[in-house]
């Protein structure tokens, strides 16, 4: 991309006068990289994103008893059958000029520093958090592997109880027997324990068998999380997987400390540290019980999820997720397309994943985020989604979203933001608005359409090197509502 600059060689005599043109090698123009971003619809996803995060603030959190804080958020919009980034978004950002000509030391360090909430990071593949309800497509899947009807019936009771530990529901509602399928739609928790907990048990509980399925965990390593998904972009990270393995690793890194630190009649924290000294390597059924609903040591970022629901989209083919989209020369002569690249399939069969789609388009009609989506065109653009509210320990509840259509996957992300259908899912359908020209009323008018269909073509590059840019109308994403 780079090109190389000209290099011409004189001939000097010995008191260094040129005498003749020896060599000289003609300068090479640089290459185009052509990305896969469309602007407009990056200008449609940070503006939603930034204003999702200040309604967000204006809600109060009743567990808190203070605004939501939603101090930082991601987006990711990707083109579900190639993987292709089609926008990407990070909250709070930072304006890039102020690297041009060299950064001062105090701007620097208001970008670095502790007060800065540090927007260099791009928190859609370096912001790990628990995934909370998003992630419950993978027990889904784990379940049915593990050999449980998807239809069930499984009892959705508003607590599960293990010992005199009781793990309730959201909200503490309760939904009667119901398939695997509605318990995603309504977004069911216990469902879940009860689940992990039966695997945990069959497996062997704390002292697991030598031949221990671990189907819960084994399915989320084939639907690629706790690994990197390959994106073209450098510093991404890999969440985490809390498995058995994990836990004997983290035990070793860390039982000196709790060890230390720990007192059997201490305080809260001392008796938690007592206890992990002594058994913390051990994957307790507590452990797999909020693992199970996404929650406890889980951490995922937005690209691994935006792949897994693209994945489903598509039909189960997870792709490395991709911002360069072709290479062409300075000319406009050759073109060298970066060719969508899989890393795997989803684990589940045919009939597995057309059951998870259904109830995924059911959230949207009839489940956690109905609410949200009234009135949209669901017969003529079909939306399927999953909402989900993550616990944290010490902060207010994460919201994320994530979505798809046979298009696009859409998964929206804010930190201290409340719920998944309060505080993203309504920047989301304005994003979906925005590519296929949904209006207020339901009705699609596809000339406000930004991108209704994934982009084919390339630019054409005249034989200057200069890009022939189409016209487009710059829109205000406000107005566009």
């Amino acid at each position: 991309l780079r090109g190389k600059a000209g290099v011409t060689r004189y001939e000097v005599d010995n008191l260094g006068r040129v005498i003749g043109q020896a060599k000289a090698d003609a300068a090479q123009a640089g290459s185009n990289l052509v990305t896969s971003i469309d602007a407009r619809v990056q200008r449609v996803a940070e503006y939603e994103l930034n204003d999702a995060m200040k309604q967000a603030r204006k809600e109060w959190d009743r567990n808190t008893n203070e605004p939501y804080k939603a101090d930082s958020g991601a987006v990711v919009v990707m083109e579900a059958k190639t993987g292709r980034i089609v926008a990407m978004a990070s909250n709070p950002t930072y304006d890039p000029n102020a690297w041009v000509g060299g950064i001062s030391a105090k701007d620097y360090t208001r970008l670095t520093g502790k007060s800065s909430n540090y927007p260099l990071l791009n928190r859609a593949i370096q912001g790990q958090s628990a995934p909370g309800s998003i992630f419950k497509v993978v027990p889904t899947a784990a379940a049915v592997n593990a050999g449980y009807s998807f239809n069930g019936p499984y009892q959705c009771s508003s607590s599960y109880s293990i010992g005199n530990q009781v793990f309730k529901n959201f909200e503490s509602k309760e939904h009667g027997p119901i398939s695997l399928g509605r318990a995603l739609e309504v977004s069911c928790d216990t469902v879940f324990y009860r689940l992990a907990h039966q695997e945990w048990k069959r497996d062997g509980g704390t002292k697991p068998k030598k031949n221990a399925k671990d189907w819960f965990y084994k399915t989320a390593h084939q639907f690629g999380l706790g690994a990197e998904t390959g994106i073209d972009l450098p510093n991404e990270v890999t969440g985490r997987i809390p498995d058995r393995q994990w836990k004997q690793d983290y035990w070793k890194a860390n039982k000196d400390a709790w060890c230390k630190y720990g007192k059997k009649d201490g305080s809260y924290a001392e008796k938690i540290a007592y206890e992990n000294c002594l058994e913390g390597n051990r994957l307790r059924a507590g452990d797999s019980v909020n693992y199970s609903i996404g929650q406890g040591d889980t951490l995922v970022t937005p690209i691994q999820m935006a792949t897994i629901y693209a994945a489903i989209s598509n039909g189960g083919t997870l792709y490395d997720p991709t911002v360069g989209k072709a290479i062409i020369s300075a000319d406009g002569k050759t073109v060298q397309e970066i060719k969508p690249k899989s890393h795997g399939k989803l684990p589940m069969t045919k009939q597995t994943r057309d059951a998870i789609d259904e109830a995924l388009s059911g959230v949207v009609t009839r489940g956690s985020a109905d609410w949200r989506f009234v009135g949209w065109p669901q017969d003529r653009i079909p939306l399927h989604a999953k909402t989900s509210t993550a616990e944290v320990y010490g902060k207010q509840t994460t919201s994320w979203f994530a979505t798809y259509t046979k298009d696009y996957t859409v998964v929206m992300t804010i930190s201290q933001g409340g719920t998944g259908s309060g505080a993203s899912a309504p920047a989301v359908r304005n994003i979906y608005n925005a590519l296929y020209g949904v209006q207020k009323d339901g009705s699609v008018d596809e000339s406000r359409a930004l991108l209704p269909k994934p982009q084919q073509s390339l630019p054409k590059v005249r034989t200057d090197g200069t890009i022939a840019a189409p016209k487009t109308e710059r829109q205000d994403p406000a107005r566009r509502r």
